[in-house]
């Protein structure tokens, strides 16, 4: 059961009804937009395809599992208490039974046999959820909480939290999703769904195994922000770094690649690269350089 006296959520017809201090709101529940989705499928993809590999010292930061929680503490003189979380996804209704019989199966028939003999078979069990997307609810996501502090005792007090998802180069896609947050016990077959995810790979050693697991949150999404970085407008007056004026030298080489691209867009390479070459303060393109500005542009 959830622990007493923590506020309800309540879902319906595309709404959720979250209890705050000093009564209720009414607030939207929106699902993942497709952008959102794709990352966090390929992050999974790929994170899966190196634990088969057995690539386990390439497994650092798995940003796709781990945003930042943040959530609110009230009366203190730092109200913002912030923590990274592994968080996943639930099932829809229809699905969820069978992915706890399928995850429970594979429990029983792997739990007496050498972990590392069993990681084909416990990979292809929760890629058979995590990478079906009709089979899970877009509109949430998922935790287990491990240690009862700060974060639970907020979330007592005001159920909603932001999570802030940041990725690797070269995009860095980043976007913040705003939750109301539903504390669910060990007799919430959500709550089973969730246990069963992380103990697949309890112990091995890209986790911290821990004991036990009495809640779970389930994160209903409200609102979505995009946080991925892009280039401002250029303003001239507010340019932080001197160009280099007068003309731009070429080498050969640099002449010479940009000649085999297209012809239609050979000036605007042209253009760019040596705007990239000014904001640095280079005076030659150099085969270099050219990559470089490539590789920024990309």
């Amino acid at each position: 059961m959830p622990r007493e006296n923590s506020p309800q959520i309540a879902l319906a017809n595309g709404e959720m009804s979250v209890d705050l201090s000093p009564g209720k709101i009414q607030l939207p529940v929106v699902p993942l937009p497709q952008q959102c989705i794709d990352w966090i499928h390929q992050g999974r993809k790929a994170m899966y395809q190196k634990i088969l590999d057995e690539d386990f010292g390439s497994i650092r930061f798995f940003p796709q599992h781990l945003p930042v929680v943040v959530t609110y503490s009230a009366g203190k003189r730092f109200p913002f208490n912030c923590g990274n979380k592994g968080v996943g996804f639930i099932p829809k209704d229809e699905f969820l039974q069978e992915s706890i019989e399928l995850f429970e199966e594979t429990h029983q028939r792997t739990r007496n046999r050498p972990w590392r003999e069993s990681l084909k078979e416990r990979v292809r069990a929760v890629a058979s959820f995590y990478l079906d997307q009709d089979k899970i609810d877009h509109r949430a996501m998922a935790t287990l909480e491990i240690f009862e502090r700060t974060t639970f005792e907020n979330l007592k007090a005001t159920p909603l939290a932001s999570l802030l998802f940041t990725g690797h180069l070269p995009d860095y896609t980043s976007f913040q999703l705003n939750c109301a947050v539903e504390v669910v016990g060990e007799d919430d077959p959500r709550h089973t769904f969730i246990k069963l995810s992380r103990t697949m790979f309890e112990y091995d050693n890209f986790h911290i195994t821990q004991p036990q697991f009495q809640y779970a949150y389930i994160f209903w999404i409200s609102e979505v922000a995009d946080k991925t970085p892009f280039r401002v407008k250029e303003n001239p007056a507010r340019t932080q770094l001197k160009e280099v004026q007068g003309d731009m030298r070429w080498h050969e080489s640099a002449t010479e690649a940009v000649g085999r691209a297209p012809a239609m867009i050979q000036d605007y390479i042209r253009e760019s690269v040596e705007r990239f070459a000014r904001e640095r303060g280079f005076t030659e393109i150099t085969p270099d350089v050219l990559q470089e500005a490539r590789d920024n542009m990309m």
